[in-house]
């Protein structure tokens, strides 16, 4: 007899329920989430990206008098890595947005 692959699937993600089920409590490590879409976190975070490079290439193109190239370049990184922190953080908590 064939299996169909989405059958096949479903058995799986139920055998793999079962155990995490029967497993001893404080003792499982395993988490099946199956709901969770991260589309809307991606394309928040592609937003925001986006705007973020149009924003630092024109900083680069025009720069503050108030502020020197050094001093730009070591802001944007800390801007540049908290987007990635935020969204890295919304990936795990199977978040709809980037937390702030």
């Amino acid at each position: 007899m064939r299996v169909h692959r989405h059958i096949a699937t479903l058995i799986t993600l139920g055998t793999l329920a079962s155990f995490a089920a029967c497993a001893p409590y404080g003792h499982s490590s395993t988490e099946i989430s199956a709901s969770w879409d991260s589309g809307p976190l991606d394309r928040q975070y592609r937003r925001e990206h986006d705007a973020m490079v149009v924003r630092h290439n024109d900083e680069i193109a025009h720069p503050r008098a108030d502020e020197s190239s050094d001093q730009r370049d070591a802001r944007q990184s800390s801007e540049r890595n908290s987007l990635e922190v935020r969204y890295t953080t919304g990936k795990n908590g199977h978040m709809a947005s980037l937390p702030n």
